[in-house]
């Protein structure tokens, strides 16, 4: 069955394929394992394959070439002469859309120092970069409310700052890739295997083996496959039966997560297997083949979940909120935060709800984050409002709150809820203000109109202030 994506259009770099033959690997190609000299061949690439030899050895040789070549080594991919034609089209597609490669972390190092080099008494620095995810801000509308990466991080490598954004401790960032998977919004990335290569990976028809740099066999090779969301496995489950290879590093006790999700996935649809050292899913039958539907944005993997749950029937853990009616005003602030539309506002010309549709959240707890009311964590319990598991999938939305609307006296216009203005009134009260109902139940333009009349009397002409903005308006 053909994808059919739509995303937002990336500059697609420019890929290059350098063949290398050397004494361990007989192969058509440049014939050297001279770093300086591979390096004078790759000279003005921007992008590069290199079919050659991978191990440890050539990988590294590989690796210096491309530093003396003025080339970002995270736009260099390696494939074995042996693995054949398709691993080549696999490198060059995530290469194509390598575009985070650029903002990973510059390091400088010193090159190893020839014979040559070290008889003319030079010194070679290379600018090389650190594959550790990366926030991209302009991807992130939710960076104030959200926490979500932080919490994924059992590092405490990552903190949420409201003001600055996300924030990454690179000497406590071990490149795990848990933060990757948890962002909704595909903010958080690895720069040499960017979301948008996951996503055009997944149109390319056929089985995929998928695995980390360690693994000398053929496969798609990630920083770790624990940066794989759920959304990332479906895609790519698509186009094809998925098969995941971890070949065992301290990195693997991290990946509990993603087990149950295959678990979760091979049940529903088959054609998973995982393969972790002391653990094995083996994939079940292939029933049925994975519909995605065009979506706006493919990198919000918030959406494209909900899309795919939606065409697919897959298992889903479903959420359920509550509101604790003492306390909750009605501010709204939960439905203005919420990234997926599951908490919305419906207006009627006397009374506002706030509705729920629990086959759109996702469960990140932003709500929570956002809620005025209560302590001044994050905790669920003391909050106006509540989100946990829920016992059974439902799929019908819900009225969680219903209060009258305040309209201004004056123009009609919405003031806000009862509760709101009430708590506005309680507040005013216990610090001494004054508040009257002719005052409060009014908009700001006709509450500073009734103070000014008070104030010089009923006969005074109220002229709103002008700014800068209002010049030449009548």
């Amino acid at each position: 069955m053909e994808n059919n994506f739509l995303s937002t259009p990336l500059i697609k770099i420019k890929v290059d394929v350098f063949y290398h033959s050397c004494p361990h690997n007989v192969t058509s190609g440049f014939y050297s394992c001279d770093p300086e000299e591979i390096a004078s061949k790759l000279k003005g690439m921007k992008a590069v394959v290199i079919v050659g030899k991978y191990d440890e050895e050539h990988i590294k040789l590989y690796k210096e070439a491309a530093l003396r070549a003025g080339i970002n080594p995270l736009l260099v991919r390696v494939v074995d002469a042996t693995w054949g034609e398709n691993s080549i089209e696999e490198n060059k597609k995530i290469l194509e859309n390598g575009w985070v490669a650029e903002l990973a972390l510059v390091e400088e190092k010193g090159l190893p120092v020839s014979r040559r080099e070290l008889i003319k008494g030079e010194l070679k620095i290379a600018k090389d970069r650190i594959d550790k995810p990366v926030w991209i801000s302009d991807m992130c509308r939710l960076y104030r409310a959200c926490t979500l990466c932080q919490d994924s991080c059992p590092y405490n490598a990552i903190k949420v700052d409201k003001k600055n954004g996300v924030i990454i401790d690179y000497n406590k960032c071990v490149a795990c890739g848990l933060c990757v998977a948890s962002c909704p919004m595909s903010a958080l990335q690895f720069p040499s295997f960017s979301q948008q290569a996951i996503f055009e990976l997944s149109k390319i028809k056929g089985d995929k083996r998928i695995s980390c740099y360690k693994d000398t066999g053929n496969s798609i090779k990630l920083p770790c496959i624990g940066m794989l969301s759920a959304v990332d496995l479906v895609m790519l489950r698509s186009s094809g039966k998925v098969e995941l290879y971890c070949p065992g590093c301290e990195l693997s006790k991290n990946l509990d997560g993603l087990k149950s999700t295959v678990e979760d996935l091979n049940n529903a649809v088959g054609g998973f297997s995982l393969t972790v050292p002391g653990y094995n899913i083996q994939p079940k039958e292939v029933e049925k083949n994975i519909k995605i539907e065009q979506f706006s944005f493919l990198a919000n993997k918030a959406e494209g979940r909900q899309n795919i749950i939606k065409n697919n029937n897959l298992p889903d853990i479903s959420y359920e909120v509550q509101i604790n009616e003492k306390i909750c005003t009605m501010c709204e602030s939960c439905a203005k935060w919420c990234p997926t539309n599951a908490l919305t506002i419906e207006y009627s010309n006397d009374s506002e709800k706030l509705l729920f549709n629990p086959d759109k959240c996702i469960g990140c707890k932003i709500c929570i984050n956002v809620c005025p009311e209560g302590d001044n964590g994050c905790s669920s319990g003391s909050k106006a409002i509540k989100v946990f598991t829920a016992k059974e999938v439902k799929h019908e939305i819900k009225t969680l709150m219903k209060d009258e609307i305040v309209r201004c006296r004056v123009c009609g216009a919405i003031v806000g809820s009862r509760k709101s203005l009430n708590l506005v009134k309680k507040v005013m009260k216990e610090r001494g203000l004054e508040c009257e109902d002719e005052w409060l139940e009014r908009c700001p333009t006709h509450r500073a109109e009734y103070s000014y009349k008070k104030f010089f009397g009923k006969e005074v002409r109220f002229k709103p202030r002008r700014g800068p903005n209002d010049l030449g308006r009548v």
